[in-house]
């Protein structure tokens, strides 16, 4: 569960463990409810014949490997399965937001 009242900064960088946690924690007790999409997110997933649902399987079972980078004023953070990568970042302690998504070559 999501402690509202915890010190957590989503604009900080958070490590790979924390940004982790903190997504299941938010799937967890929002479902899909608390997950948005860009524009540039919706049209990659198009170009790439993937969904919201592909998007949803990769934020639960995928994994963070990578540091967060700082782009565009954010956090960002790479979500991966061995096929697709979803970039989010968190708005609010309780809001993920899914920047672009695509399906990596095999």
């Amino acid at each position: 569960m999501i402690d509202r009242s915890s010190r957590l900064d989503v604009t900080s960088r958070l490590d790979r463990t924390q940004a982790r946690k903190l997504l299941s924690e938010i799937l967890n007790k929002s479902g899909t409810d608390n997950v948005l999409s860009s524009k540039h997110c919706k049209e990659e997933l198009r170009k790439d014949s993937m969904t919201m649902l592909d998007v949803f399987n990769i934020l639960h079972g995928g994994q963070i490997y990578h540091d967060a980078e700082w782009i565009h004023e954010s956090w960002r953070y790479r979500v991966e399965t061995k096929k697709m990568l979803v970039v989010i970042t968190f708005k609010k302690p309780d809001i993920v937001y899914c920047i672009t998504a695509w399906r990596k070559l095999t």
